[in-house]
């Protein structure tokens, strides 16, 4: 995956723990590309991936002097860019999913006949930009706001919120008719 081999890339934490601070940048230059992309394959956000891959460097250096100079440190940086993707990503369903009153909120505002428990399951039945873009919405963004938070179009914001309404509320039916 990287483009430097793993020796090159031990060879240049060892020059950096030796107090060599270039090593550490040249060590971050050729490692940040592909870290990156990683990173962005599992979050799907160019910003959220530039952040993973900041707090990786971040925990690198704190955590340089503990490791051993024969640990495979491309190994070590893709299990610490996955596990930052999965903890970025358990923070923002924890940030949209704050509780089951929110959530029966927003089903009562897409449809206001709705009262019922099993909205949260509804919810994670739409797919994950449908249910962003919703409970945006629900949040009081306006469509511009939306439109700035996702990196759509404001025809796609448009289209994707009116799609999740009606499958909001074509799943709720469904579920109510079972």
């Amino acid at each position: 995956m990287f483009s430097v081999t793993n020796e090159k890339m031990n060879s240049l934490l060892k020059s950096y723990l030796n107090g060599n601070n270039s090593a550490l940048e040249e060590l971050m230059l050729v490692s940040y590309k592909d870290l990156f992309k990683l990173a962005y394959s599992y979050l799907k956000d160019k910003m959220l991936a530039e952040d993973a891959v900041s707090e990786v460097f971040l925990k690198l250096i704190e955590k340089a002097p503990e490791i051993k100079s024969d640990r495979n440190l491309s190994g070590y940086l893709k299990t610490m860019i996955i596990n930052k993707s999965f903890d970025i990503t358990r923070k923002r369903k924890q940030d949209f999913f704050a509780g089951d009153e929110l959530i029966k909120q927003v089903a009562v505002k897409v449809n206001p006949n709705n009262k019922d428990e099993y909205t949260r399951f509804i919810l994670f039945a739409l797919n994950t930009k449908e249910r962003e873009i919703l409970l945006l919405w629900f949040y009081g963004y306006t469509l511009n706001e939306i439109v700035e938070k996702t990196g759509l179009t404001i025809n796609q914001v448009r289209l994707l919120l009116e799609k999740a309404k009606n499958n909001f509320s074509l799943k709720y039916h469904k579920y109510r008719a079972d």
